[in-house]
């Protein structure tokens, strides 16, 4: 067996005891998140739903978990998030051509998406038709680098996995980082979102590990 043949066994047994160890409930929870349970992780009466959906947001998947279960409405300092404003202002609209600076020789039909959070000057949008989430990157619009990359393939999904990162909050900032940190990774994996797939959790795992991991070795 080769060094590598040795690492990707490793690592596919890691999956493994995540999947089907102590953490198997907490995936099945993350994966088909419930208000009850994103309450259990932002804190009660964190969720906002609209009172009324925009009429351009045209996926059902996405329509029918705002109305039913609802996004949290909260800031998590640790990592950048910010979501506090839905409230009061609600989703912002965005025309896709001019969110991501879309090559003008693109002329398939434009589309809409809208901010249900973001982390610093990353903004997840969900995709009006398909509900697919990505990431604009509003420090990069003016160059032409506004789209950040893929985030998850649906609201739930990415709101799942943001459920599971509050709940280690304490342990990444006053606890054993790395451990927390790889520990969290493990579970994103298992959720389709891991850092080789997610552009989100890729550029967020990186910065939380530098700003979290430096300072315990500190």
């Amino acid at each position: 067996m080769t060094a590598t043949d040795a690492t990707d066994a490793t690592a596919a047994t890691d999956a493994a005891d995540v999947a089907d160890g102590p953490h198997a409930e907490l995936l099945a929870a993350a994966r088909n998140p419930t208000a009850a349970w994103l309450e259990s992780c932002f804190g009660e009466g964190t969720l906002w739903r609209p009172e009324t959906l925009p009429e351009g947001l045209e996926s059902g998947a996405a329509r029918a978990f705002l109305a039913e279960v609802g996004i949290p409405a909260v800031e998590l300092d640790f990592v950048g998030y910010d979501s506090a404003d839905l409230p009061e202002r609600g989703m912002w609209e965005a025309d896709t051509d001019e969110l991501y600076a879309r090559d003008p020789e693109d002329d398939s039909p434009a589309g809409l998406a809208y901010c249900v959070g973001k982390f610093d000057d990353r903004h997840l949008m969900v995709d009006a038709e398909c509900g697919v989430v990505e990431i604009y990157n509003s420090d990069g619009w003016t160059t032409g680098q506004g789209h950040g990359g893929w985030a998850a393939d649906s609201l739930p999904e990415v709101i799942g996995a943001l459920g599971l990162l509050a709940g280690f909050e304490e342990r990444i900032v006053n606890g054993d980082a790395q451990a927390a940190l790889d520990e969290f990774e493990a579970l994103v994996a298992q959720l389709g979102q891991g850092p080789d797939k997610s552009d989100l959790w890729a550029g967020l795992l990186e910065n939380l590990r530098e700003e979290y991991e430096e300072f315990d070795e500190d």
